[in-house]
């Protein structure tokens, strides 16, 4: 490893990534966005000089933190951010992709960061949603105040217990698609900046995302355990249910990715289109549907992209 000269990447991304997540700490709502992109930065270092200096640099970045902000948020960076954005980076530049190793990394992490959380909090230990729960409360608190004590606010208490409710039952797989989503955009963060760059990176390709086959035949089941009368066995099948019906949607948006690419729609057109999953979730519904049905269609087989001219 030679250090004199990949210092010049090192240090500033091990500074970027720890003042995103302290800007993710420190500043109320504006900074949250920046936090969740502190990985990208170590990502990007890890897939530019390989796991060795990945790994010096979360140590680092994590370092870096521990003056300024409490033992438990630092570890918290470290087990959700910094360490797994060495082996998100390796990943990469290796060819991997983004989903597979968001997918190992998002359990590993949610096992890692869930099992820190009981040990070191009481109140997690007594209570698995006690964190998520205050932070919940503390928001519909706010719609509460904001709406008044009338019948507004009335309805935004209603709805935050039937928030909680759902919430308390399905923790880990919650926590488990989250922490995907934010490994898989700070790969792609880092994938897409390392391209600009002219890195020799290989740029992951997010319109061949599929699922094996067989996989379908374990969601069936799992779906009819999640509407059996027995709560235990409800709440373990809808922990499966979510990260497979998640998986199943990522596949969905492949595949309507794929043919966006096939038509050649411009990036405006992409931006919108965008804009209206963002804007509108339940669109989401559409390449669900696709995602889950693509067993038996096969689209991407049945219409291939036409051979490239020239």
């Amino acid at each position: 490893m030679r250090l004199s000269r990949e210092a010049a990447d090192l240090l500033p991304a091990c500074a970027l990534s720890g003042l995103l997540f302290a800007a993710g700490v420190f500043v109320p709502l504006l900074g949250q966005p920046l936090g969740f992109v502190s990985g990208a930065p170590l990502v990007w270092l890890a897939a530019r000089h390989g796991l060795r200096v990945g790994l010096l640099g979360s140590v680092l970045a994590a370092a870096a933190l521990l003056p300024v902000l409490p033992p438990p948020v630092t570890l918290l960076f470290a087990l959700e951010h910094a360490l797994p954005a060495a082996f998100l980076g390796t990943a990469l530049a290796r060819g991997r992709g983004v989903a597979v190793p968001a997918a190992v990394a998002a359990v590993a992490i949610t096992a890692l960061v869930l099992g820190a959380a009981f040990l070191f909090s009481p109140e997690f230990a007594r209570n698995p949603g006690a964190i998520l729960e205050e932070q919940l409360r503390a928001a519909f608190t706010e719609i509460g105040d904001a709406a008044g004590e009338g019948a507004a606010g009335a309805a935004a208490l209603k709805q935050l217990e039937e928030v909680l409710a759902v919430m308390r039952r399905v923790l880990p797989a919650v926590a488990l698609i989250a922490i995907y989503i934010e490994c898989s955009v700070n790969a792609l963060l880092a994938a897409r900046f390392l391209a600009r760059r002219g890195a020799a990176v290989p740029q992951p390709d997010l319109t061949a995302f599929a699922l094996p086959e067989a996989l379908v035949w374990l969601l069936i089941p799992v779906l009819a355990l999640a509407l059996v009368p027995s709560r235990p066995v409800a709440t373990v099948a809808l922990n499966v249910l979510l990260p497979l019906l998640f998986a199943y949607l990522l596949q969905g948006l492949s595949i309507v990715l794929f043919f966006v690419s096939r038509a050649g729609l411009s990036r405006l057109g992409r931006t919108m289109l965008a804009v209206a999953f963002a804007a509108y979730p339940p669109l989401l519904l559409g390449p669900l549907v696709i995602g889950v049905l693509d067993f038996k269609f096969t689209l991407r087989t049945r219409f291939p992209l036409p051979p490239r001219t020239g």
